[in-house]
C-alpha cells in the first residue's frame, strides 16, 4: 500500500477567485470532508484549488496560492498573477506573467544556469513531485466517451499511433477512467509486431476490454450494478492497402437487476455513483502509465493521487451514499480524497480520533467571502459525546455548527 511518502496537501492559502478571499485550511493525507450550507461557497474553493493544482489560470486574473505538500519533504508553491489597471481594458488579458516559487525543505528552487527561466514543469520533475489531479464534478462527464458515447478511432499502421486516441488522454479534463482505457489500447497497439490482422486485432481489444472489467466486483459491492461488458459491436474496418485500421462503436454495458443495459439507461443515481466509483478506483490490471500534473505520463508507482469531489451524495440515495463513503474511506487509505458536501452524513466517515479531517464552510456576508474552519476544543469534546450514544451527523443537526 502506497501511503508512507505519497505526496499530498498539507496546507492551502487562496484568494482572488469568486467568494474566496484570504482563505487558509489544512488538510490531512487520506480523506478529508469540507461541510457547509448552500452558498458557503465550497464549489467555489474545490474549483480555485483545482485550477491552481492543475496549473491552469485561465480566468484568474488577481489571485494568489500557497499550497504546502508533504511527501517525505515539505514542498512549498506559490504562484500567483497581478493585473495592472491598464491590463483588465485590453482584449485578452490572460497573458499576463504568472509569478512561481517553488521551494522543498524551505530550499526555493532556482532556474537551470545559462536558462532564461526553468518553468514550473520542468521544476516539479526535477524534484519528483509528481501526482495526478482528479476533479469530479457535479452530475457526471459530459463527453463521456465509451461510457454514455460510443468510441470510434483511426489507427496508422505505419506508425501504430491514434490521433484521436491521443486527444482523449492528453485532455487534461477527461475522466480519469477513460485516460487509462485509451492509453491501454495504444500501448497494446502500439506492441504490435505484425501487420494488422483482424483476428489479432480483436484479440488485442478483447484484452483491454478484459483489464478494464476488472472493476465489477468493486461496482457490485458499493453500487446497484451487478457486471460490466464492453459491447461484442464493435467493428473494426481495415483498409484495402492495410495503411490504417478504424475502430467504431466501443461502448460498455451495465447489467442493473439481471438486465444489460446502455448508460442511458441507467437512472441518474446509478450513473453518479458509477462516476465517481470508476474516477477513484485504481485498476492495477491497466497499464502502469498514468497521467500526471506535469503533462507527462509515468509509472504508477511513482504517481500519488489528490482526488477532489464535489457534493458526492447529490442525486444518490441514502443508503447507497452510505456505501459510498465506506469506498471513499478504503480508498482514502492510499490517496488524498478531498470532498466538499452539505449533506451530515458524510460525517459518519470520520472515526472519533480523525475530527481534524472535518472542514466547515460558512459565510457571514458577501463581502467577507467564504470561511473554513475546523472543530475547536469544545466542540470536538462535544462532537465525541454525540459519536458515543449516536451518530457524528447528529451533532451537525442538533447543534449551531452549520451558521
Amino acid at each position: 500500500m502506497k501511503m508512507k511518502n505519497n505526496t499530498y496537501l498539507k496546507e492551502v492559502k487562496l484568494s482572488g477567485y469568486k467568494s474566496i478571499f484570504d482563505v487558509s485550511v489544512e488538510f490531512q493525507n487520506g480523506l478529508n470532508i469540507i461541510i457547509g450550507k448552500n452558498a458557503a461557497g465550497k464549489t467555489n474553493f474545490i474549483k480555485f484549488l483545482r485550477k491552481i493544482l492543475s496549473l491552469k489560470y485561465e480566468n484568474l486574473n488577481n489571485f494568489s496560492s500557497s499550497l504546502t505538500f508533504k511527501n517525505g519533504k515539505e514542498i512549498l508553491f506559490k504562484s500567483q498573477r497581478n493585473i495592472e489597471i491598464d491590463e483588465l481594458f485590453k482584449i485578452n488579458n490572460t497573458t499576463s506573467k504568472i509569478d512561481y516559487e517553488l521551494s522543498v525543505n524551505k530550499k526555493i528552487i532556482k532556474d537551470k544556469k545559462g536558462s532564461e527561466e526553468t518553468s514550473i514543469y520542468e521544476k516539479f520533475k526535477q524534484n519528483q513531485i509528481i501526482f495526478d489531479n482528479t476533479f469530479i464534478c457535479h452530475g457526471i462527464y459530459k463527453d463521456y466517451f465509451i461510457v454514455d458515447k460510443p468510441l470510434s478511432f483511426r489507427v496508422d499502421n505505419k506508425t501504430k499511433w491514434s490521433t484521436d486516441l491521443h486527444n482523449i488522454f492528453s485532455n487534461s479534463s477527461s475522466p480519469y477512467f477513460i485516460k487509462c482505457i485509451t492509453i491501454d489500447f495504444i500501448l497494446e497497439i502500439m506492441g504490435l509486431k505484425e501487420e494488422f490482422d483482424l483476428d489479432i486485432l480483436k484479440s488485442t481489444f478483447r484484452n483491454v476490454f478484459r483489464k478494464t472489467e476488472i472493476i465489477k466486483s468493486t461496482l457490485k459491492k458499493y453500487s446497484p450494478i451487478e457486471d460490466i461488458r464492453f459491447s461484442d459491436n464493435f467493428n473494426i474496418f481495415i483498409t484495402e492497402d492495410n495503411e490504417s485500421i478504424s475502430v467504431n462503436n466501443v461502448f460498455i454495458e451495465f447489467k442493473i437487476e439481471g438486465d444489460w443495459l446502455p448508460f442511458s439507461n441507467l437512472s441518474d443515481g446509478t450513473k453518479r455513483l458509477f462516476y465517481i466509483i470508476s474516477e477513484v478506483f485504481e485498476n492495477d490490471e491497466n497499464t502502469h502509465i498514468r497521467p500526471t500534473n506535469v503533462d507527462l505520463y509515468t509509472s504508477q508507482s511513482q504517481i500519488s493521487r489528490i482526488i477532489l469531489i464535489e457534493e458526492p451524495e447529490l442525486g444518490i440515495h441514502p443508503h447507497q451514499f452510505h456505501k459510498l463513503l465506506g469506498f471513499l474511506k478504503e480508498e482514502a487509505q492510499n490517496k488524498q480524497i478531498i470532498l466538499t458536501t452539505h449533506s451530515p452524513q458524510a460525517l459518519d466517515a470520520i472515526n472519533p480520533n480523525e475530527l481534524n479531517r472535518i472542514t466547515i464552510a460558512y459565510s457571514t456576508n458577501s463581502k467577507e467571502g467564504t470561511k473554513l474552519r475546523h472543530l475547536n476544543e469544545t466542540e470536538i469534546i462535544k462532537a465525541n459525546e454525540y459519536i458515543k450514544e449516536d451518530f457524528l451527523s447528529d451533532y451537525w443537526l442538533y447543534s449551531d455548527l452549520e451558521k
